[in-house]
């Protein structure tokens, strides 16, 4: 973005000089030679980098002083004259067409982006600092870096039986997995705020995943996810992992998963013809949170092709002795700072949760 801001105060005052200068030599050298075709170049070279009137403005600028210098030498008409000007004028005209043109499409697309943002905003909608009884905080980078949603998923309902979210990971990224993202976010916030535990939130997601992969034809349409539970009158947390990385249980001593039986990713979970998977219930003490993320943050990879160590930087910088002050907030910031630093760039789609209980 920089570098084609600079390019750009570069190159737009190049018209007014190329004119200025072809007029001079027009003025200092023998009429023997001619620069008058010089300015032909000034017109396009402004449709580059400025709207239709100004782009109009130097092509009017080119002409009158074509005309200024023809009458200011006292020159008559000459059929060396008459082909520069129209020439001028023809390429002038060309440069003044393809800005408008450039122009419409500019705005159209823009247009199309606009709407485009908003419908993935509703779909990806941003993360509240509470609800219900439990403080959070993250991000939330697509691969794609013109999207705002890729292939990672994160909802958050208040229930009757607590605050439920659900973290993803959509099989493939990109424009690709968007529509798999909306099915299992719309079913999540539907079951979650109907159904009473987490195993039935999960198969209700599992149905409507198995009926796109139908409707696509496509048997490998499956999303690895966890499901976690924060009641409101008790300091556990129920969990349920579909496939996904484990969430990890930050503390002020350590960095530890929280283990969960092995179940298979949502939309897979009937190849097995595996029992119903219960939710693990664990219990927190104040100030514990909870690190729930996609592998697009542990594939991360350095320039020696060393994978994002997510747990280890967690447990250097926030435990132990030197510990720093822990809250989601400072968390997240922890995390897409380092892995920042970590990789030039994110191959795949991210996403990051740290949750807290509140006390109060």
């Amino acid at each position: 973005m920089t570098e084609s801001v600079s390019r750009a105060r570069w190159v737009a005052p190049l018209p007014w000089v190329l004119i200025a200068v072809s007029m001079t030599l027009e003025l200092t050298t023998p009429s023997a030679y001619s620069y008058l075709s010089l300015l032909s170049a000034a017109a396009p070279l402004a449709a580059l980098y400025y709207r239709t009137a100004w782009v109009i403005v130097v092509a009017l600028t080119g002409a009158a002083g074509m005309i200024a210098l023809q009458i200011d030498q006292g020159r008559a008409y000459s059929a060396h004259f008459g082909v520069d000007f129209g020439a001028n004028a023809v390429i002038a005209g060309a440069a003044v067409f393809f800005t408008v043109s450039t122009t419409r499409s500019s705005e159209r697309l823009e247009r199309v982006q606009a709407l485009a943002e908003a419908a993935q905003r509703a779909l990806l909608r941003p993360l509240p600092r509470r609800v219900g009884s439990v403080a959070m905080a993250g991000f939330y980078r697509a691969a794609d870096a013109e999207a705002l949603v890729g292939g990672d998923l994160y909802g958050v309902r208040q229930s009757a039986w607590g605050t439920r979210m659900i973290l993803g990971d959509v099989r493939g990224k990109g424009n690709g997995a968007v529509a798999t993202v909306a099915t299992a976010l719309a079913t999540f916030r539907e079951a979650a705020a109907v159904q009473k535990s987490l195993s039935d939130v999960a198969e209700r997601i599992e149905t409507a995943l198995m009926l796109d992969s139908a409707d696509a034809h496509d048997e490998e349409l499956f999303v690895t996810a966890v499901l976690l539970e924060f009641p409101s009158d008790e300091p556990v947390v129920r969990l349920l992992n579909r496939g996904h990385p484990p969430v990890l249980l930050l503390d002020a001593d350590a960095v530890r998963p929280i283990e969960a039986p092995f179940a298979l990713p949502l939309g897979l979970g009937s190849m097995l013809g595996v029992p119903r998977q219960d939710e693990v219930t664990h219990r927190l003490s104040d100030g514990d949170l909870l690190v729930a993320y996609s592998d697009g943050i542990t594939e991360a990879r350095d320039t020696h092709d060393n994978f994002y160590p997510l747990t280890s930087r967690l447990g250097s910088y926030f435990t132990g002795r030197t510990g720093h002050r822990r809250s989601p907030a400072r968390v997240a910031e922890f995390i897409e700072q380092d892995v920042g630093t970590w990789a030039e760039t994110l191959k795949d789609d991210a996403v990051v949760l740290v949750l807290e209980r509140a006390t109060d």
